[in-house]
């Protein structure tokens, strides 16, 4: 294999010359993949990070504060708020669709209509994709397990672009190095494939010498309904300059990154090649891809105070519910006393057991104060420290003004705009490698049908000529925080009444199905040229003598001759 010793991440693939093109084409040998996978897992293993992330889950199933522990006469109450939080926060933060902005080089006159059309087909396969619902899984793991992560690719079935989720246990990263994913030198996925599956991808050579290695020398040969319930772990391993496909300690398949063209570096929007990874990793300190710690990781010692707290109230209750019995040795054994239970209709018979001197019930003593006063404490701070409280959740707390909610959900919106802030960065990555795999493979016309917000389709054509170098990419920020339509609309009809704004604009703060109409009907109406609704056609009277009621002089139809 040639050498050389050009760091291919330092390498401008637009001005590639000389040793810097032989390293675009250099692909490392069987040999050297291997060890080199099999280094990178071996110095990513982190028993630490997945301690976390399985004691994480734990805790947003519900299993906490060592429930399983608790014997069995006492309470194992857990109220789960981290999961209650959890599940307030991602519908906020994925409610609405990502705007999509891109940005014309203005190299020709078609530049701003081309970046329109990209900017409708990112748009559509957002829609088409349902990327909102791939996005609630990574952002509810990135707050569970410390960062999510989405994969982009070029779907062969649909002939299109693709992106799904990647549970984070799947992936193998780096411990340290750069904050983002084509900044670190590899990316690992733990890929799981039935033996059809390695047949399809791999070929049937692949997949005999897989099961070749699989059995033992002594071993039986495996029937083919043996060999389909098989699953192999597969690890498909990608740097910005190729992918690789290792099983035990051998490469099933590698190339140089296929989305990417090599042969004509100009036909790329990106400038160099890139994993089609992308994580979302709020709460990080910037050593490595994967933080330090999740908001989760954080909640639950003041979870578990909660729970333990509310357990104590709960004890404490039932044994105000079951006081202690007192009994006097004059008025029965031993072993009577130990019969009485708190059964309803429960008879306790002996010698002076009417006399409460000799046989009464005590309840214990109250709980002081400060127990729920704490408890109001740390549910306070586990509120603040998801940024969810009370308003956001939908409860109502005392009395309430509309204006004062309204705050206090705004308050809450700008916490989560960090996290909101990570997810526009990832749907920016997403759209720049969509556009890259259009750029490559979008070769022919291909008719994009876009529904418009009233309803109205619009049908264009898109092909790679549409990408044009320079096109810059752009997430318009906080567009999947949901609005406060009723405070936007309150703000809309007050602008109306003082003449600021215009009837099409305040139909769209009302969200009027069609502003248009709706405001040309307005001016209709005011010059007086509306057409009103039409009535029903009177049904004419019968001729006399034949039954029929004449009209009277009052009634509509008096001057309507009859007929004869």
């Amino acid at each position: 294999m040639q050498s050389n010793n050009i760091n291919p991440e330092s390498v401008n693939p637009s001005q590639t010359s000389g040793d810097a093109k032989d390293v675009l084409d250099l692909l490392p040998s069987n040999e050297e993949l291997v060890a080199k996978i099999n280094n990178w897992i071996i110095e990513a293993k982190d028993d630490v990070l997945t301690k976390a992330q399985k004691k994480s889950e734990e805790y947003y199933l519900g299993n906490q504060t060592k429930r399983d522990r608790v014997p069995g006469h006492l309470s194992d109450f857990v109220q789960n708020r981290i999961f209650e939080s959890i599940e307030t926060i991602v519908p906020i933060i994925t409610s609405r669709p990502a705007e999509f902005l891109v940005k014309s080089p203005d190299i020709s006159e078609l530049g701003p209509e081309r970046a329109k059309k990209v900017q409708m087909t990112l748009s559509n396969k957002y829609e088409d994709l349902v990327v909102p619902q791939k996005l609630e899984d990574a952002s509810r793991s990135a707050l569970l397990y410390r960062f999510g992560a989405l994969k982009f690719f070029w779907d062969a079935d649909s002939d299109d672009v693709g992106v799904t989720y990647v549970r984070p246990q799947r992936l193998i990263l780096p411990k340290y190095g750069g904050r983002f994913v084509n900044d670190i030198p590899y990316v690992i996925e733990k890929i799981d494939m039935t033996y059809q599956e390695i047949k399809d991808f791999f070929g049937d050579a692949v997949a005999a010498d897989m099961i070749a290695m699989s059995q033992s020398p002594q071993g039986a040969e495996e029937t083919e309904e043996e060999k389909a319930k098989r699953i192999w772990t597969i690890y498909e391993c990608w740097t910005n300059w190729w992918r690789a496909w290792k099983y035990e300690s051998k490469i099933l398949k590698s190339e140089k990154n296929p989305y990417f063209n090599y042969d004509d570096v100009s036909k790329n929007h990106w400038k160099k090649p890139r994993k089609p990874y992308i994580l979302i990793a709020p709460f990080s300190l910037g050593k490595g891809p994967i933080p330090e710690a999740s908001v989760v990781e954080q909640a639950m010692p003041i979870q578990d105070g909660l729970n333990s707290i509310t357990r104590i109230i709960i004890n404490n209750s039932s044994k105000m519910g079951n006081g202690a019995w007192l009994v006097d040795s004059s008025t029965m054994t031993k072993e009577e006393a130990d019969q009485i239970r708190n059964e309803p209709g429960i008879i306790i018979y002996g010698n002076g057991v009417a006399n409460l001197s000799n046989l009464r019930r005590d309840a214990p003593p109250p709980l002081p104060n400060y127990m729920f006063e704490l408890w109001s404490g740390l549910s306070s701070s586990l509120d603040n420290l998801f940024g969810v409280h009370s308003t956001t959740r939908g409860e109502r707390q005392g009395k309430e003004t509309a204006r004062g909610r309204i705050l206090l959900k705004q308050a809450d919106l700008g916490r989560l705009d960090y996290i909101v802030r990570e997810i526009d960065r990832a749907v920016k990555e997403l759209g720049d490698g969509w556009v890259q795999l259009m750029k490559m493979f979008y070769t022919d016309k291909r008719k994009i049908k876009m529904l418009g917000d009233t309803g109205d389709m619009s049908v264009f054509d898109m092909s790679s000529e549409d990408i044009e170098d320079g096109q810059e990419i752009l997430v318009r920020s906080g567009s999947t925080l949901p609005t406060d339509e009723v405070s936007e609309g309150d703000q809309a009809l007050q602008l109306w009444q003082q003449g600021a704004i215009d009837p099409i604009s305040l139909y769209e703060k009302l969200k009027f199905p069609d502003p248009m109409k709706s405001a040309e009907r307005l001016m209709k109406w005011k010059m007086g040229t509306l057409i009103p609704i039409e009535q029903p056609a009177p049904v004419p009277a019968a001729q006399g003598g034949q039954g029929g009621v004449a009209p009277s002089s009052a009634s509509p139809l008096a001057e309507v001759p009859l007929g004869g």
